[in-house]
């Protein structure tokens, strides 16, 4: 009878173990072999995790834009949250939407995309 229920209990562990969603962005440069930003954006069940790794301004700058916006062009739509972490550090937010967008730089922008 224990035998049972301790595999019915490793079913029902294991089941909900495939329910989590999650998504992972690493964002990586370099300038002669060291890195001027390293950051990692994790998401698991609509909360996210902004860390920032390394960062030749000593912070990570991020700006989360609405699903429907691009990082590649303007924006008609302000960005959702902008902040910054410090080299090291982690941000957890929770709350965004889902398929939000988001960039990072080590200097503060105003809009994801290059000019």
């Amino acid at each position: 009878m224990r035998r049972r229920i301790l595999l019915v209990g490793v079913a029902v562990l294991a089941i909900a173990g495939c329910e989590k969603s999650s998504n992972t962005s690493i964002t990586r440069t370099n300038a002669n072999g060291v890195d001027t930003l390293y950051s990692k954006s994790t998401v698991v069940d609509g909360v996210a995790r902004f860390e920032c790794i390394a960062s030749s301004s000593g912070q990570c700058h991020y700006l989360v834009l609405a699903p429907g916006c691009s990082t590649d062009t303007a924006c008609a739509t302000p960005p959702l949250r902008r902040f910054a972490v410090a080299a090291g550090k982690t941000e957890q937010v929770s709350g965004l939407p889902k398929d939000f967008r988001q960039c990072v730089s080590d200097v503060q922008k105003e809009q994801c995309h290059r000019d």
